[in-house]
């Protein structure tokens, strides 16, 4: 994305974020943006490429923020968890805006393409972390049950708490890696 649209797409992202997907008209997203009509159009055509373009760049930035982490072992696998919880602490417990995305537009080809990358990019974050500490793992397996986690922190966190939740994915996170012989 060139910067015009990648500031667009951020305006967009922290709007749907905040205010759900069937709030705002189009109107208020382009007040929201701070662009003209014109711009907001030229750049996402339609409602559904303003939702895609949102999706895509919250799936970077959630990308980049469970980044880095502790080199070795389990830890390195489980931060993308930690990762998480800071994130449904300091940036948004609304549950997964993917997940929200696809319950307003159950049928956009579109929308669901985007939530489908985005989940298999996790996935493969997990494939590629538990490669690095154990090459020899079944790590598609090992991703899966972490994905699962992951989601349910999620979904967790808004019933139990942040903290509650990201302990709780933790610890079971732990025992599924230490099963396999990852610790």
């Amino acid at each position: 994305m060139i910067p015009i649209q990648q500031r667009i797409a951020e305006s967009l992202e922290r709007q749907f974020a905040e205010m759900g997907f069937a709030t705002q008209g189009v109107e208020a997203l382009r007040a929201g943006a701070d662009v003209s009509l014109r711009t907001l159009y030229k750049y996402f055509p339609s409602r559904e490429a303003m939702v895609v373009g949102a999706l895509d760049h919250r799936d970077q930035a959630y990308s980049e923020w469970i980044d880095g982490g502790p080199e070795k072992g389990a830890d390195h696998v489980l931060y993308p968890l930690l990762r998480l919880g800071d994130w449904l602490n300091q940036v948004a417990n609304t549950g997964c805006l993917f997940m929200n995305a696809l319950s307003a537009y159950p049928e956009s080809t579109a929308i669901q393409d985007a939530v489908l990358q985005h989940k298999l990019n996790l996935r493969n974050h997990f494939i590629v972390r538990l490669h690095h500490v154990a090459p020899d793992c079944d790590a598609t397996t090992l991703a899966n049950e972490m994905m699962l986690l992951h989601e349910g922190l999620t979904e967790a966190a808004r019933l139990f708490g942040q903290k509650t939740a990201t302990q709780s994915a933790l610890r079971s996170g732990r025992s599924v890696l230490l099963a396999a012989g990852i610790e």
